[in-house]
């Protein structure tokens, strides 16, 4: 996530080490939703260290999914936002933060979630973000009057496990966003009532459905959640050969691996970029690749 900068040729440096900044140490994540759950066992496993949260912490006031409360903030100033405020109120100089979007990827147009993830180091002056991008989406919108009409894709979808949203499909005029809105749901029971609930309230007579996309009811972010947890404990475990500052990892990758078919310069990686959190220094490590598909070749495939 960091800019890039020009690398330091890997012949003439040290190997990163190991670095045990973090032994220890209490990290709080500001969270509302357990995802302190997913990132204790890789902290405590790779670092030495224990994640908590704070119940109750309101990290909602910076938006939320439905749209009841407006997400105002980018991704990662959300993160920011949702670390500074568990630092402020928890008194510790070491917080985490994530926020997920769900929608069409950028460069690709596909449907598909993107999550960061946030490390801050108040101590040190560290902010190390890592990002993960995946296709798909756990479930889809749906439309309904009964539990029966959408029952078999719910089930295709991972319902009960995959929680649910119902709110009505067309608001009154003037009603609150929150009107009739059902969260968190993955009993049929209260999911029949839920249904009824939201027809009765909307002006055209349907339910909405949808996939509750917070970490707590949704297992596929969970999932990356936890393979994130690993790539930034093992960060930060890992110190700059330079300044054994802690947080040395991948940042970026350098295009311009050599087409196979008419050797211009492609789209296609040609290095891995790995960089220091507090200084400068940088190092590059070739790809294994030699030659790229014609695919990414802006001159074969324009």
């Amino acid at each position: 996530m960091s800019s890039a900068r020009a690398p330091t040729s890997p012949a003439i440096e040290a190997a990163p080490s190991r670095s045990d900044a973090y032994r220890g140490s209490v990290v709080v994540f500001g969270t509302l939703h357990g995802k302190e759950r997913q990132l204790a066992p890789p902290f405590a496993e790779v670092l030495g260290a224990r994640v908590v949260a704070l119940p109750g912490l309101d990290t909602d006031q910076f938006g939320t999914f439905t749209g009841d409360i407006p997400r105002r903030l980018s991704p990662l100033d959300a993160c920011r936002a949702k670390a500074r405020l568990a630092m402020a109120v928890s008194g510790l100089p070491y917080a985490l933060a994530s926020e997920a979007s769900y929608g069409p990827l950028p460069g690709s147009g596909w449907p598909g979630h993107y999550e960061i993830l946030l490390f801050l180091d108040e101590t040190r002056g560290l902010e190390i973000v890592e990002g993960h991008r995946s296709f798909g989406i756990p479930g889809s919108r749906l439309r309904a009057t009964t539990f029966t009409d959408i029952a078999e894709t719910l089930a295709r979808a991972g319902w009960p496990s995959q929680a649910v949203i119902v709110r009505p499909a067309v608001l009154p005029m003037g009603k609150p966003a929150a009107t009739g809105m059902g969260k968190g749901i993955i009993d049929a029971e209260i999911l029949i009532a839920a249904i009824a609930a939201a027809v009765a309230e909307s002006a055209d007579g349907h339910a909405v459905i949808e996939p509750d996309l917070r970490a707590h009811h949704n297992p596929s972010r969970q999932r990356v959640l936890s393979e994130l947890g690993v790539t930034l404990a093992h960060r930060l475990a890992t110190a700059c050969p330079v300044c054994a500052s802690p947080g040395f990892g991948h940042t970026s990758t350098q295009t311009g691996l050599p087409c196979a078919d008419c050797g211009a310069l492609s789209n296609q990686a040609s290095a891995d970029i790995f960089s220091c959190a507090t200084c400068p220094h940088q190092r590059s490590a070739p790809r294994p690749e030699a030659t790229a598909e014609p695919l990414w070749c802006p001159n074969c495939n324009p």
